[in-house]
């Protein structure tokens, strides 16, 4: 995971505030979020080719859609994942109260589909 995370698109994504990346007490690092932040009705502004792109968005949106997760696959990540979501929509509602759903798609390789799945605030 160290290699990709030297990509540029994270620096730049977390020098916007668009990146947290969660560490467990001793410093390990479990996983990382790349987000932006819309209007629900914007979803194909952030579907684009090139997946290391750097979007503009609006931080006054009422959407965050998150954009990268990725983790290192640790068997105890599991049992952290529900404190990792609690934080991160503790992190999207301080930062920005605007934003009322979280959105993310999920790509199913025996299907070959892309679900996508919505969360509202304070849910």
């Amino acid at each position: 995971m160290n290699t990709l995370v030297n990509n540029p698109y994270y620096t730049e994504m977390l020098h916007k505030g668009r990146l947290i990346p969660f560490f467990t007490k001793d410093i390990r690092l479990i996983c990382f979020i790349s987000f932006y932040l819309g209007n629900e009705n914007e979803e194909s502004k952030f579907i684009r080719d090139n997946m290391w792109d750097v979007l503009e968005d609006n931080p006054d949106g009422d959407t965050c859609f998150i954009d990268q997760l990725w983790t290192d696959k640790v068997y105890e990540n599991k049992r952290l994942s529900y404190g990792i979501w609690r934080r991160f929509k503790f992190y999207i509602q301080y930062n920005f109260p605007s934003v009322k759903l979280i959105r993310w798609n999920r790509y199913n390789r025996k299907t070959n589909k892309v679900k996508t799945y919505k969360k509202e605030m304070g849910k």
